[in-house]
């Protein structure tokens, strides 16, 4: 099952990392939810006038194709890093330069136990970026349909587990301006030690409120 995340509920957090004015609802977000993401502005709001560098989007996590027929296409929340450039999901994506950034106070993972959910946080108690892809798909009804997906990257030593790619703080800004062809120089794992990692009470994943065991 993919992972699940809590969003950055604190305004704050948006403006000093990008500068933006956003008031973002605490929330736990799903395969198939409504997310908010960072990203540079879309290419036609540039040419009617958008001025500012970056924007909040709410967005569908699952990455729709533009060649998607109904916009439920499965297997697109999550985008492998090493070959994402060449996945039919997700390849246009990436050679657009459809990066995003994702804050998340944390990422919530099946744990090892029956039931169990590991809980992700940085030590220092700041929101993590995760990098990611996003796409506009539009309907057949006209409407353009915001979508994004994780990045992924193997697990060291169990290349069957993957996880989400954490941005370094003094990498973010770069993440979201680079060339294309720089994209995949800021696919890293993060440093273990700067990130903790406990047990929550969540069967499944069923609970909107987690709490710490």
């Amino acid at each position: 099952m993919p992972t699940h995340y809590e969003a950055a509920s604190e305004p704050r957090h948006f403006a000093e990392r990008f500068g933006l004015d956003c008031r973002p609802k605490a929330s736990i977000v799903r395969p198939g939810d409504q997310g908010l993401f960072v990203r540079r502005p879309r290419a036609d709001r540039v040419s009617q006038g958008a001025t500012h560098r970056l924007e909040t989007v709410v967005g569908r996590w699952g990455l729709i194709p533009l060649f998607s027929k109904d916009g439920l296409d499965a297997d697109t929340f999550e985008a492998r890093s090493e070959t994402a450039y060449s996945e039919r999901n997700f390849y246009q994506p990436w050679k657009r330069g459809h990066r995003c950034v994702i804050l998340a106070n944390a990422i919530l993972q099946r744990g090892a136990e029956e039931g169990s959910t590991v809980r992700v946080t940085r030590v220092d108690g700041k929101p993590l970026a995760l990098a990611g892809l996003w796409n506009g798909w539009r309907s057949p009804t006209g409407e353009c349909v915001e979508s994004f997906a994780f990045l992924t990257l193997a697990a060291h030593g169990r290349p069957e587990q993957r996880h989400a790619v954490i941005l370094r703080d003094p990498w973010v800004d770069d993440w979201l301006q680079c060339p294309v062809e720089e994209t995949a120089a800021y696919l890293r794992p993060y440093a273990d030690d700067r990130l903790q990692r406990e047990q929550v009470a969540s069967p499944a994943f069923a609970s909107d409120s987690l709490q710490p065991t």
